[in-house]
C-alpha cells in the first residue's frame, strides 16, 4: 500500500478539522440544550416542527415504498403535483441519511443532518480557500467556523433544505476562479447544476452573486475587455448550461409553483427603505435572535469578531490595488442596499416577499465579508499602528452606539452585548500577534503557531455561544410530541387501511392533529396541507368553505357533515372523550377541533383511545354533476360560510336545497356592550376586568348547530362551550363554521366570546345554523346513485365505471384538485378537462355506463427531459474538449 507523505497527512488532517470543528462545538450546544437523544427537547420548532419533519417521512415513504410519489400523491392536502415539493425541500444529497432513522426517529436523524450539514459547510469553505493562491493558510481554519456557525446558518438551521447552499456556493465560486485562471468552465457549470437541483430557490440567489462575485474578479484579474469579452461570453453560457441540464426538475417546477407559491408574488414594490441600515449593526451581536427576530427585523449577520476587523482591514491594505478595492466596495454597497431597500430584496427573494425569515440572502452578505476579512489579513503584510486602530475603534464604536440603543432591541441583552466586547477585544489582540509575530520563536515554540491556536479557540468558543445564546432562546417543543403521536396515530391508519379494498379512494379526517401535513407523513389521504408549493386554488376553495388558510395553508379543522360527504371524508378519527381531551390535551390525540356531529356517523373501533367512525354520507372520488358546476368559479358569499356550502353541493345536484336553517339566539353581555348594533363592534366596558358575550342555546334538537365565528373572533377571543376552550383557531382569513352541538336533544348549550385584554371585537356576520339532515341525506344520496366505481386506484392513474344520468347532469366532476397535468379519457377516447368550481377536476361525460381512466404526467417534464439530455449531449462534448486541451 502506497504511504501517505507527510504533506498529504497534514491536508487531511487539516481538512478534517474544517468538519470537526463546527460539528463538535454545535453537538456540544445541542447536549447542553438537551436535544433528543441527550433529552427531552428536540429541532421540531417553526417550520421544522410544522413542516420539515413531516416532509421528511414523505421521503422516507417515497423512496422506500412509492416512488410514484415523486410526481404526485393524493397524502398532499387533497392531492397535488409534488415535484416542486421534492425540488423545494427534500433533493438535499445528504436527507438519504434519514433512510436509516425509523419514522418515529426522525427527530435524531435530522439532528445529525444538521450537524453533518454544519461540518460539510466548513470542509468545503476551507477547501474553496486552500485553492485560492492569495490565502495565507494560517487564517483558514477560524474562518471556516465563522463561515460554518455564521449567524444566518443559527437562525436558518430548522430551514435545513437551505443549508446546502452553504457547501455548494464555495465550489461555485472556485468554479469561477478557474474560469479566469484555467480558460475552463465544466467546473463552475456541474457545480451550478448540483445547487439548482438540490434547492433552486437558494440557487436563484447564489445566481445573482454569482454575477457580482465574477465582476470583482474581473477586477482582479484584469486582462483587457477582450479578455474580458471571453471569459464572460463563457460565464454566460456555462451558467445556461447549467440550468439547462437540470431542466427536467426546474421546468415542471416551474410549473407547479406558478399555480401555488407563485400566485403570491408581490404585485406591488416600492422605492423604500424597510427599516432604517443602522439596524444592521445590532445583528453582528452574540445571540441577536429571538422568535420576533426571526418573523422579522434586520438581517442576520454575525460572522465573529475577527472578520469584522479583517473586513475593515481589506479596505486599508495598501498592496490591494485600488481598482479592486472598489469593485469590492460596490458589490458590498449593492448587498448593504439589498438588506433594505424593498426593490433589490424583494428581487433577491425571487419578487416574493418572505413570510418570517426575512432577508434570506443575507449568507451571501457574510461570506462575502469572511472571504474579503481573509484576503485583507492575508495582503496587509506588517500593518501600520493606524490601520490597526482604524480596524479596533470601527467595531468598538459601533458596538457603544448599539449599546446605548440596545433597549429598543428585545434580542439584545446586556451579558451578551459584553461577550461581543470581550471577543473584540481578545480576537484583535491575538491578530495582532499574528500579524506581527512572524516566524518568532521562544524555546523552539513557535509563537505564530501558539497565536494561531489561540485565534481558532477564541473563534470557536465566540461562535458556539452564539449559537448557544441564539438557539436558546427559541421555543422547542418536546420530542415525545412528535414521536408519541407517530406510535398513537399509525395503528389507526393501519387498521383503517386493512378494512378497504386496494381500489378504495377515500379520504380520513381528524379532531386532532400535530400539523396540516399530518396524512403527507403518515401516508393517507387527508384534508390538510401546508407546503410553498400548495395549490392557491385548493387553498381558496377551502377558504369558502371556512376552513383556516394562510400563504400555502389549508387546514380542515371546522368541516361540516356537508363538506365531509361532498369531499369524500369516510373515516374521522376522534379522541374516546372529546370535551375531555379539550380540557386536558396530550402529545398523542392535540385537539385541534370540536365536532360533536360526527357521532351521527357509525363507530366502528376504538384503538389506543381513539374512536375512528365511518360516514356512511361519504361521496366518491368522482360522480356525476350538473353541468353549472363548470361555470362555477367563485362562491356567492364570502362572508357566509353556510350559504357557500349549501351553494357547492346545489349545483352539484341542480337543485335549491336550503341545508342550514338560521336561528335566533339568546345573549347576555358581561362588561361590555355592541357599539353600532346586534352586527356592530364588542366593546369591553372595563378593560382591567374579564368581558363575555354568552350566547344561550336552550333546548336544542337532535340535529347539529353550527355558529359562525368572524375572524376577528378567531384572532382576539377565546371561545368556550360549555366551558370547554375550542381549539385550532389560527390563520384564519375568513368566518369559519364551528360544531357547538349535534345528538344532545333538549340541553342547553352555552358558547362563550371572551375578548382577550379587552380587544374591541367585530361581532358582523355572526350566525346560527341548523343543519336540515334530511335534506341533506337525500341531496348527497342522489349524487351516490351515479358516481364512479373505481376498479383501479393508481397513484398517478384512475379508473373506473360510472353510469351518467344524462340532461343537465352530464359532467363528472372529481374532488381531484385540477392541474393541467390530468389527462382523461372516456371509454378509452380522450376528452377535455375542466375546472369545477375554478378548483376540481371534470370533464364531460355522456348519458350512459361509461368506462373511465384519469392518469398525471407533470406538465413541462417531457419538454424538461428533452432539454436535460441535449444539455447533457454538449457538456459531454464540452467536457471532452477541455480535457482534451488541458495543459
Amino acid at each position: 500500500m502506497k504511504k501517505i507523505n507527510s504533506e498529504n497527512q497534514e491536508k487531511i488532517v487539516r481538512r478534517g478539522l474544517y468538519f470537526v470543528l463546527p460539528f463538535i462545538t454545535m453537538l456540544i450546544v445541542f447536549m447542553i440544550l438537551r436535544m433528543a437523544p441527550f433529552g427531552n427537547s428536540s429541532v421540531m420548532t417553526w417550520d421544522m416542527g410544522e413542516q420539515y419533519i413531516d416532509f421528511f417521512s414523505f421521503y422516507r415513504n417515497t423512496l422506500l415504498h412509492h416512488p410514484s410519489q415523486l410526481l404526485y400523491s393524493f397524502t398532499n392536502g387533497i392531492g397535488g403535483e409534488t415535484i416542486g415539493l421534492w425540488a423545494y425541500y427534500l433533493l438535499s444529497p445528504f436527507n438519504l441519511i434519514l433512510l436509516f432513522f425509523s419514522r418515529s426517529a426522525l427527530p435524531i436523524g435530522v439532528l445529525l443532518l444538521t450537524l453533518i450539514k454544519y461540518g460539510c459547510a466548513g470542509f468545503a469553505f476551507g477547501y474553496f480557500l486552500e485553492k485560492l493562491n492569495w490565502i495565507d493558510q494560517k487564517w483558514i481554519p477560524a474562518a471556516t467556523v465563522c463561515y460554518s456557525m455564521m449567524g444566518w446558518v443559527i437562525a436558518n438551521q430548522l430551514n435545513i433544505m437551505w443549508l446546502d447552499v452553504l457547501i455548494f456556493m464555495p465550489f461555485i465560486l472556485l468554479g469561477i476562479e478557474k474560469i479566469f485562471d484555467e480558460d475552463k468552465s465544466f467546473y463552475y457549470t456541474v457545480f451550478l447544476a448540483l445547487l439548482l437541483f438540490v434547492n433552486f430557490y437558494m440557487g436563484y440567489m447564489v445566481c445573482i452573486f454569482a454575477v457580482l462575485y465574477f465582476a470583482w474578479t474581473a477586477t482582479r484579474k484584469w486582462n483587457g475587455w477582450k479578455d474580458l469579452e471571453k471569459k464572460f461570453s463563457r460565464f454566460g453560457i456555462s451558467s445556461v448550461l447549467a440550468a439547462g441540464s437540470v431542466s427536467f426538475l426546474l421546468l415542471p417546477t416551474f410549473f407547479d409553483i406558478t399555480k401555488s407559491k407563485g400566485v403570491y408574488t408581490q404585485k406591488s414594490i416600492q422605492a423604500v427603505f424597510e427599516y432604517a441600515p443602522w439596524k444592521m449593526l445590532t445583528k453582528f451581536m452574540v445571540g441577536s435572535l429571538n422568535d420576533n427576530a426571526i418573523q422579522g427585523g434586520p438581517p442576520n449577520l454575525f460572522v465573529g469578531a475577527l472578520i469584522l476587523s479583517g473586513f475593515i482591514i481589506y479596505f486599508l491594505a495598501k498592496e490591494i490595488p485600488w481598482k479592486e478595492k472598489i469593485s469590492a466596495g460596490i458589490v458590498s454597497a449593492i448587498m448593504i442596499l439589498a438588506m433594505c431597500w424593498q426593490p433589490l430584496d424583494i428581487m433577491w427573494h425571487a419578487f416574493q416577499g418572505p413570510v418570517d425569515y426575512p432577508y434570506r440572502f443575507s449568507f451571501i452578505v457574510s461570506a462575502w465579508m469572511i472571504l474579503l476579512a481573509v484576503r485583507g489579513l492575508t495582503k496587509i503584510g506588517k500593518p501600520k499602528i493606524y490601520q490597526l486602530l482604524i480596524s479596533f475603534i470601527i467595531p468598538v464604536g459601533c458596538w457603544v452606539f448599539v449599546f446605548i440603543k440596545h433597549k429598543k432591541f428585545d434580542y439584545l441583552t446586556v451579558p451578551n452585548m459584553i461577550t461581543t466586547l470581550v471577543f473584540m477585544l481578545l480576537t484583535d489582540l491575538i491578530m495582532v500577534w499574528m500579524l506581527f509575530g512572524r516566524e518568532k520563536t521562544i524555546k523552539k515554540i513557535q509563537l505564530q503557531s501558539v497565536a494561531g491556536f489561540f485565534l481558532l479557540l477564541f473563534t470557536v468558543v465566540e461562535c458556539g455561544i452564539n449559537g448557544y445564546q441564539s438557539i436558546k432562546t427559541l421555543g422547542f417543543a418536546p420530542a415525545n410530541t412528535y414521536t408519541d403521536f407517530v406510535a398513537n396515530l399509525d395503528p389507526d391508519i393501519a387498521w383503517i387501511e386493512a378494512q378497504e379494498k386496494p381500489n378504495d379512494f377515500y379520504r380520513i379526517g381528524k379532531t386532532f392533529q400535530r400539523s396540516e401535513n399530518d396524512s403527507l407523513s403518515a401516508g393517507y389521504h387527508g384534508m390538510s396541507g401546508f407546503t410553498s408549493t400548495q395549490n392557491a386554488a385548493v387553498t381558496k376553495f377551502m377558504g369558502a368553505m371556512g376552513q383556516p388558510n394562510y400563504l400555502g395553508k389549508e387546514d380542515y379543522i371546522e368541516g361540516t357533515l356537508l363538506t365531509d360527504s361532498v369531499m369524500g371524508v369516510k373515516y374521522f378519527l376522534a379522541p374516546n372523550n372529546q370535551f375531555s381531551n379539550l380540557a386536558s390535551s396530550n402529545a398523542m390525540t392535540p385537539a385541534s377541533s370540536y365536532r360533536p356531529d360526527i357521532s351521527f356517523y357509525d363507530s366502528v373501533k376504538k384503538l389506543n383511545g381513539v374512536t375512528i367512525y365511518q360516514n356512511p354520507l361519504a361521496l366518491s372520488v368522482g360522480f356525476a354533476a350538473d353541468n353549472k358546476v363548470l361555470s362555477s368559479s367563485d362562491f356567492p358569499s364570502g362572508d357566509y360560510t353556510a350559504d357557500d356550502q349549501s351553494y357547492l353541493l346545489n349545483r352539484i345536484t341542480g337543485t335549491n336545497e336550503k341545508f342550514f336553517d338560521l336561528l335566533g339566539y339568546h345573549v347576555i353581555m358581561r362588561n361590555c356592550s355592541l357599539v353600532g348594533g346586534v352586527n356592530g363592534t364588542l366593546v369591553t366596558t372595563d378593560k382591567d376586568k374579564p368581558s363575555s358575550y354568552e350566547i344561550i342555546l336552550k333546548n336544542v334538537s337532535a340535529e347539529p348547530y353550527y355558529l359562525q365565528l368572524t375572524t376577528d373572533i378567531i384572532w382576539n377571543a377565546n371561545v368556550t362551550i360549555n366551558g370547554n376552550t375550542i381549539p385550532g383557531f389560527e390563520n384564519g382569513g375568513q368566518p369559519v363554521l364551528v360544531n357547538v352541538c349535534a345528538n344532545d336533544p333538549g340541553n342547553t348549550i352555552k358558547i362563550n366570546i371572551s375578548p382577550n385584554n379587552g380587544t374591541p371585537i367585530s361581532m358582523n356576520d355572526v350566525q346560527l345554523y341548523k343543519l336540515n339532515l334530511s335534506k341533506l341525506e337525500n341531496s348527497v344520496y342522489s349524487v351516490m346513485n351515479n358516481q364512479l366505481q373505481l376498479t383501479h386506484n393508481g397513484r398517478l392513474q384512475l379508473r373506473g365505471d360510472i353510469d351518467m344520468p344524462g340532461g343537465q347532469k352530464d359532467v363528472m366532476m372529481t374532488t381531484i384538485p385540477y392541474n393541467k397535468g390530468w389527462t382523461a379519457k372516456v371509454d378509452g377516447h380522450k376528452v377535455k378537462t375542466e375546472k369545477a368550481f375554478n378548483t376540481f377536476l371534470a370533464i364531460h361525460v355522456p348519458k350512459g355506463k361509461h368506462r373511465i381512466e384519469l392518469s398525471f404526467w407533470p406538465p413541462l417534464l417531457t419538454l424538461g427531459i428533452i432539454v436535460t439530455l441535449i444539455t447533457w449531449a454538449i457538456l459531454v462534448l464540452c467536457w471532452k474538449y477541455e480535457k482534451k486541451n488541458k495543459k
